[in-house]
């Protein structure tokens, strides 16, 4: 990519049960990206059919689906395995940026061209948007000091909020990552954290964003999961990896 080039923007949005949000979201992200992809994750309700009928008009959106839900992992390795396939078609570039955002409208979108001015004047490879937690309940800070000192500790680099879904990728480190992530349930976001550390990207965990919406849906199990999730993808990286820096 040359000096003036801007990369495209590429955005992932995973959906489950979201009937109520996801047609907003989803008009209020399209103007914003260049690429959209969607993951019905086996939704219950009506998400499904409200993307479905969202589509039209919008050529640069595409919809992945699961007949079952398998969780939000599995939604993002499978967006994230679709766009590496674009990658390798050279439809898109390995300097492109990937945004995650949720479909229930807890991410705040007017934060997008921060965010890519931030990834491209550092030179970063991730940056894991930090949220303004000042609003969640006590046990959920905490719980998320934890799990962030906790992934700090196996990264080799200090994450403050580990969990965060919203983040922004350079296509080509985020490919690359994806073959020491497993994935169970939510445990994707400590996972790719980790491993993009320990694969000696650039990787940012400070920039402080509002969340306009409170939600939650992990779990006392779920916290385990990533626990033993996070030494797991370390050990991934450190059997596999053969060379100590990435290819940029």
């Amino acid at each position: 990519m040359s000096a003036t080039e801007h990369p495209r923007r590429v955005a992932v949005v995973p959906a489950y049960n979201e009937q109520a949000t996801v047609a907003t979201v989803l008009d209020q992200l399209y103007p914003l990206v260049d690429r959209l992809v969607v993951v019905d994750d086996g939704s219950t309700d009506e998400t499904r059919q409200r993307i479905e009928q969202w589509l039209p008009g919008h050529p640069e959106a595409r919809l992945l689906v699961f007949d079952e839900n398998r969780g939000m992992s599995a939604a993002y390795h499978a967006a994230f395995t679709d766009l590496r396939a674009a990658l390798a078609r050279d439809e898109l570039g390995a300097d492109d940026l990937v945004f995650t955002v949720d479909a229930d409208g807890q991410h705040e979108l007017a934060v997008f061209e921060r965010l890519e001015s931030l990834m491209v004047s550092g030179i970063l490879d991730a940056l894991l948007v930090r949220r303004d937690l000042s609003t969640y309940p006590r046990y959920k800070r905490l719980g998320n000091w934890t799990l962030s000192a906790w992934a700090s500790l196996w990264a080799g680099h200090r994450l403050l909020d580990v969990e965060s879904g919203y983040r922004v990728f350079r296509l080509g480190a985020l490919t690359d990552a994806l073959d020491y992530y497993r994935g169970y349930r939510y445990s994707e976001t400590v996972e790719v954290a980790v491993v993009m550390c320990r694969l000696h990207y650039k990787v940012r965990n400070d920039e402080l964003v509002a969340v306009p919406i409170f939600r939650s849906r992990t779990t006392l199990m779920d916290a385990a999961i990533d626990f033993m999730a996070i030494p797991l993808a370390a050990a991934r990286v450190w059997t596999r990896r053969g060379r100590s820096q990435p290819a940029r």
